[in-house]
């Protein structure tokens, strides 16, 4: 028998016993992989099924609204082809909401007459991207951009 070697008998073993190990680490990732749940249907009033119509920021009359969960119970009950998502809080009270509606036709500016109607509304204003009215001037201090 030379040294470092395995007798020719365990040799010969060597190619089933990786075999079982491999047989037996897929059979492990198998059961570790189950079989992944159908995705269930969106709730009913879900945005999936709706597209976006605009962000608007509301501030909420008094009481003080905290939490997003108190802002969506109050933006809930808003009747029309147009519903309100609240996205998050902003500085000074103010509440980002997103309108949500399945009609093609519906218009930033019906999203806000309809919250501006709503009770418990103190402010409804769209949030667009401001822009400034003139351009900026060149010269040798103010170079074009």
């Amino acid at each position: 028998m030379s040294i470092g070697k395995l007798p020719h008998s365990r040799s010969r073993f060597r190619p089933l016993r990786i075999t079982a190990a491999c047989g037996v680490l897929a059979l492990l990732a198998l059961t570790a992989c189950q079989a992944q749940q159908r995705p269930s249907a969106p709730p009913a009033n879900s945005i999936s099924a709706d597209r976006a119509v605009g962000d608007i920021m509301v501030r909420f009359s008094a009481p003080p609204v905290i939490t997003s969960e108190e802002a969506g119970r109050l933006l809930e009950p808003i009747a029309g082809p147009i519903r309100f998502v609240v996205k998050r809080p902003m500085s000074g009270g103010v509440w980002l909401v997103t309108a949500i509606s399945a009609s093609a036709d519906a218009t930033l500016d019906q999203a806000v007459a309809t919250l501006r109607a709503a009770p418990r509304i103190e402010l409804a204003e769209p949030d667009r991207v401001l822009k400034p009215n003139r351009t900026m001037p060149s010269g040798r201090d103010m170079p074009p951009s």
